[in-house]
This record gives structure tokens, sequence and C-alpha cells, in this order.
């Protein structure tokens, strides 16, 4: 196996879900157009098509929440924040609403949400 730098590795994977499962959905801050900080998510747009991966404005708590109603109602969203300092006005989302949902819906609804947060760029990104 060839090697892969974290940001192949990444990129390689999120490729292969999308390709995989029509109800992956992926998007955040310059995630489409621009292929990410670190251009984790480069040619995914173009791939897979701007219905299905697309960029989020900057709203760290409204992305969250988007991802959890895609996720109750059937969606697998990944949703990339920009980066891991600012995913704090996302917490709300993340314990009150995603931890909890299945509790407050008598196991009706669920989130299976992907949330990543990339952290350490320093490293160049792989």
């Amino acid at each position: 196996m060839p090697g892969m730098s974290m940001v192949q590795a990444l990129n390689s994977a999120m490729d292969v879900m999308l390709a995989r499962n029509p109800d992956v959905v992926l998007f955040g801050e310059d995630v489409g157009f621009y292929g990410g900080v670190f251009r984790v998510t480069e040619g995914l747009q173009k791939k897979h098509g701007d219905h299905r991966v697309f960029d989020a404005p900057i709203a760290e708590g409204g992305m969250l929440g988007t991802a959890v109603g895609m996720g109750a109602y059937g969606l697998r969203p990944i949703v990339e924040i920009q980066f891991a300092d600012y995913i704090y006005p996302a917490t709300d989302q993340l314990i009150s609403a995603a931890a909890r949902l299945r509790y407050r819906s008598g196991g009706e609804f669920w989130a299976p949400i992907t949330v990543r947060a990339p952290c350490g760029g320093g490293i160049f990104g792989g």
C-alpha cells in the first residue's frame, strides 16, 4: 500500500463514503469550491456534485444544527468546522441536540453525524 499523507487519507475516505452511500453529504466553510482549508476536500464537489458537497456560512452552531436535522431525516452528514478552535459556538448543538435526540424522541430519531474539526495546521496538513 502506498504511503499517504493525512490530507490524502481523509480525502480518500470521504470520497469513498460519498461514492458508496448517496445519503452522505459533506458541508462546511469553504469545503466545496475551494476544497477546504488544507485542501482535504479538494475535487470532491466536482466529482460528487454541489448538491452533496457544498459550502456553508460562517455559523458553526447553524452548521451543527443543520447536520442534526439532516441526520434525523435519513442523511449522513459530514460537517467540517474550519478550525477546531471554532467549535465552541456549536457545542450546544452537540450536547443539547445531537447527543440527546434519541432519548428525547423515544428512540424514533438519532443524529448519525460526523464532525471534522482540523487542528495543528502548523504540521503542514500531513
